[in-house]
């Protein structure tokens, strides 16, 4: 099936506003619930703020890794939705859930077993926030495995432009993730205040719940996702073969970059706790900008993704080209919007004078950047993998993050001793060299690959 009956501007929109507005919706409260989070943690000082902020760096890296795997996947999803071939997204979706839990199980044994090591590998000059962060930590780490369960169906659910159901279950967990929080970390209706233990309860109830909502409302609808576990688990060893010679791009893109993150933050660390902590805020409220683009991105990839399996190549050209320009021009209505609010926005976390000052510089130097970095959102979860180009994707962000932003990120932070702003502006170089490798591919046209030829046989 075509989710693009046709080729006019009226159905163009109503299409692109269909899938993307309940990722939108959906983005827009995990991050305002985030940065309500934080501003709950923040109240118990920036201590505090730093130890959860690292600890879920944790976290941070599983999820991308969940992301890449069932992204991977979703490349498939789309284009076998394209062509009405129900059976092998099912194939496809059994490998990012077993895959995903495996994976989730890695990180909950080395969260919940080692947490010590793991926060001393983040900071090592402060007992205190490593104390903290340990404490979060063995939690917290029992919500991975219900999470990348959740994770996975989502993404299969938005690969075939079913987006609602995903996005209003999300955002009633993170709602009732924040409830929880305000309840647990200050100690009301009863409960002893327990500080960052609180936050971790609250996150490790709201995935259970949000896990079990989420299959029970999927498998109620019976529809192409409530696969039969041996649906789920009938592919054969030329299917995963064909699966992760695209996949694997997608897989190793969301680690490589995760761990790049990681590293930033393990460099801002060696500054100061205070660093950190202006790292994690402005990254909080950062988040609301981007949750327009990451709709625009999903959607793109999706729309693009389908044309190509019912072998509509010029179609998914053109929305490639319309899509980016929308989202650069939103980019720019945006920042024009937000620039006058960062001070209002940071104002709102218990922050000292000299945190909240830099603070301040730090948010408008991720500002500066975002024309770029919606560029390279676009291109490369849309685009590049809507259209296939897994490889070039994958080599794009790796090289530009390991081999720019990390350079950057420990010259600055370890080398030179810079102050945190000046260190994020190093690292944001690696978006510019992005962006011009990016557009070269775009007008090259040789992203578009359609991915599923031949694997209705295996």
């Amino acid at each position: 099936m075509n989710l693009i009956k046709n080729n006019d501007n009226q159905q163009f929109y109503k299409t692109l506003l269909t899938l993307s507005l309940p990722i939108i919706f959906q983005n827009f409260v995990s991050s305002s619930l985030n940065m309500v989070d934080t501003i709950m943690i923040g109240s118990l000082g920036e201590s505090a703020i730093a130890a959860v902020g690292l600890a879920n760096q944790l976290f941070f890296l599983l999820i991308l890794i969940i992301f890449g795997i069932n992204n991977g996947a979703a490349v498939f999803i789309a284009q076998f939705y394209g062509n009405g071939n129900y059976k092998e997204i099912k194939k496809t979706m059994g490998i990012g859930l077993i895959l995903g839990t495996i994976v989730s199980f890695v990180f909950y044994f080395f969260g919940f077993f080692f947490p010590n090591q793991i926060m001393k590998i983040l900071i090592n000059n402060n007992q205190n926030v490593i104390d903290m962060g340990v404490e979060y930590l063995r939690i917290v780490s029992w919500s991975y495995i219900f999470m990348a369960i959740s994770f996975s169906f989502s993404v299969a659910s938005r690969a075939i432009g079913k987006t609602f159901i995903p996005a209003v279950v999300s955002a009633v967990s993170l709602v009732i993730n924040a409830i929880l929080n305000y309840i647990l970390i200050f100690g009301k209706l009863g409960f002893e205040p327990m500080g960052v233990r609180g936050a971790a309860y609250g996150t490790l109830i709201a995935r259970i719940i949000e896990f079990v909502v989420l299959i029970f409302f999927i498998y109620k609808e019976n529809g192409v996702l409530a696969a039969k576990p041996k649906e789920l688990a009938n592919f054969s060893k030329p299917f995963l073969k064909k699966y992760f010679n695209k996949a694997l791009p997608v897989i190793m893109n969301e680690t490589f970059w995760a761990l790049g993150t990681v590293f930033y933050a393990i460099a801002i660390a060696k500054i100061s706790s205070d660093a950190i902590a202006v790292f994690q805020v402005s990254n909080t409220i950062f988040r609301f900008y981007e949750v327009i683009f990451i709709g625009f991105a999903s959607a793109t990839q999706v729309m693009i993704g389908t044309n190509i399996g019912a072998n509509n190549e010029l179609m998914a050209k053109k929305y490639a080209f319309m899509l980016i320009k929308i989202a650069q021009i939103f980019c720019v209505i945006t920042i024009i919007i937000m620039m006058p609010l960062i001070p209002v926005l940071n104002s709102f976390f218990n922050l000292s004078p000299d945190v909240y000052e830099m603070a301040n510089k730090t948010l408008k130097v991720f500002m500066y950047f975002s024309f770029f970095k919606v560029f390279n959102l676009m291109m490369i979860v849309g685009v590049l993998r809507g259209g296939g180009d897994t490889k070039f994707a994958m080599l794009l962000e790796i090289g530009s993050v390991w081999f720019i932003g990390v350079t950057m990120a420990f010259l600055g932070a370890v080398v030179l001793k810079l102050p945190v702003n000046i260190v994020v502006s190093m690292i944001m170089l690696e978006e510019v060299i992005k962006f011009v490798f990016g557009f070269y591919r775009l007008r090259s046209m040789k992203w578009l690959n359609n991915v599923i030829l031949g694997m209705e046989q295996i």
